[in-house]
């Protein structure tokens, strides 16, 4: 854990050509550079980004990070694979519309990688508790021992990080109203923190971060009555895995012969989310699937959802399957609303389904009580400020589109709408600078490129 995160990344020489997306990447030991090339074949649609920080031991792969002057922090496209020794696209951009580098890193996929908000690597605190606390008032209990807690609460201090049912596809999982990404406190109940939910339709899916997924569903940890933990086999100090195990539960003459059970019971495969890696099988079953799973498993699921090992009643169970804007979605989201009515992101998904289905004045209200709670929201501002310009309120709008950018200037669709907003007020100079402005963030931002050659034509 303490090299999840290393502050001081060299990247090797490289370039990497991705088809599907044409694009050419250049990685030197400090940037990644990303262009296109024109007919001539010279480059064009020239982006660079330098790496601030890295994500990942490198056993298996390092993932780079840019962190803008405003103090966002993007994942780059490229990523280090050990199974490859080189360069790949990241997880998830192995496709023809891949983020390229305006993916920002929330502090939800912050909170797995580090010790805080300011990128630290994992330290003693993620499964021992506060030092602070502990130095200020040295004694027992002052400090977290997993060793000394039940079995379920040691488990659930490695399921905070390795529980995933999914990456992408459905909503895995909604933190506690209230909570912090980084508030989990060790020995308390994982379901006080987030829930989880899977697909009600079984897939037998293999993700790379499947392992606390595949543990819970394997014969070995039911049948332990919720004995096995994690670190039944894994030493957490030095990540080693502790051998023969499995000897201890399992008495035949096969398992005694056997010095490696896990070579046979739980394969490593390829994730389908992750096509550059290996990862171990955490299902143990008697007779594994070898083969890899297709990327089928990775889109999108449209049927409904279940608990998974948190409980959650049927309302979270709705509010969380909601795929499509309708009346009824709008109804379970005022439910879950009017349960949480702090929880934003929740409020600021009731305004857009509002705005959706059409009713602008309710979904004005909405965007306004999430902005209560958080004011420089950046996606609720830009929400609002589109709701009263379908009204013809464009001052209201410019107000709200300056205060977005002026809180968060590194947010392209933020200046293509202040752009836009402008040229119906008739300033179209400044409309063309804010143009200018979500092309430099954003280079392959299409509608602010078409925006800005209609404005410079003199078209409206």
């Amino acid at each position: 854990m303490g090299r999840s995160i290393d502050e001081r990344p060299v990247l090797s020489q490289a370039v990497l050509f991705h088809r599907l997306s044409n694009r050419h990447y250049v990685i030197s030991s400090g940037a990644v550079q990303r262009h296109q090339l024109d007919a001539q074949g010279q480059p064009i649609n020239v982006l660079e980004k330098t790496t601030t920080f890295a994500i990942g031991s490198g056993n298996h792969a390092i993932t780079y990070i840019h962190r803008t002057p405003n103090g966002r922090l993007l994942e780059l496209p490229v990523s280090y694979y050990a199974k490859l020794n080189g360069y790949a696209m990241s997880p998830g951009y192995d496709r023809a519309d891949h983020p390229d580098f305006r993916r920002e890193i929330s502090d939800s996929c912050l909170a797995c990688h580090s010790a805080s908000r300011e990128p630290t690597a994992i330290d003693c605190q993620r499964c021992h508790g506060d030092a602070a606390a502990h130095l200020a008032k040295p004694g027992k209990g002052s400090i977290v021992n997993p060793a000394a807690l039940v079995p379920a609460r040691q488990l659930e201090i490695c399921l905070q990080c390795h529980l995933e049912t999914a990456s992408s596809g459905f909503n895995d999982s909604l933190r506690i109203p209230g909570r912090d990404a980084f508030s989990y406190k060790p020995g308390e109940p994982l379901a006080n923190y987030k829930l989880y939910f899977d697909r009600a339709q079984p897939v037998d899916s293999f993700e790379i971060n499947h392992s606390g997924y595949g543990l819970l569903q394997s014969r070995c940890f039911t049948e332990s009555k919720g004995k096995l933990t994690c670190t039944s086999c894994h030493d957490p100090h030095t990540a080693r895995v502790r051998t023969n195990r499995c000897s201890q539960c399992h008495e035949s003459a096969h398992a005694r012969e056997r010095s490696d059970c896990a070579a046979c019971h739980m394969p490593k495969r390829t994730p389908s989310d992750a096509i550059h890696t290996v990862m171990t099988d955490h299902r143990i079953r008697r007779r594994p699937v070898f083969e890899n799973p297709t990327r089928e498993n990775l889109q999108a699921y449209t049927g409904p959802l279940k608990a998974f090992y948190t409980p959650a009643d049927q309302l979270t169970l709705d509010v969380m399957g909601i795929r499509q804007p309708s009346e009824a979605a709008v109804a379970l989201l005022r439910h879950f609303v009017r349960r949480h009515p702090g929880h934003v992101p929740t409020v600021a998904s009731l305004g857009k389904t509002l705005f959706r289905v059409g009713d602008t004045e309710e979904a004005m209200r909405a965007f306004g009580r999430a902005l209560q709670r958080e004011p420089a929201n950046t996606e609720v501002l830009v929400n609002l400020a589109v709701a009263l310009a379908t009204k013809g309120e464009h001052r209201g709008a410019l107000e709200l589109l300056q205060h977005a950018v002026s809180s968060n200037p590194d947010h392209a669709l933020a200046w293509i709408n202040l752009g836009i907003t402008l040229e119906a007020l008739g300033s179209n100079s400044q409309a063309l600078r804010c143009y200018n402005e979500a092309i430099r963030l954003q280079p392959d931002f299409a509608d602010a490129r078409h925006r800005r050659q209609m404005l410079a034509a003199g078209a409206k």
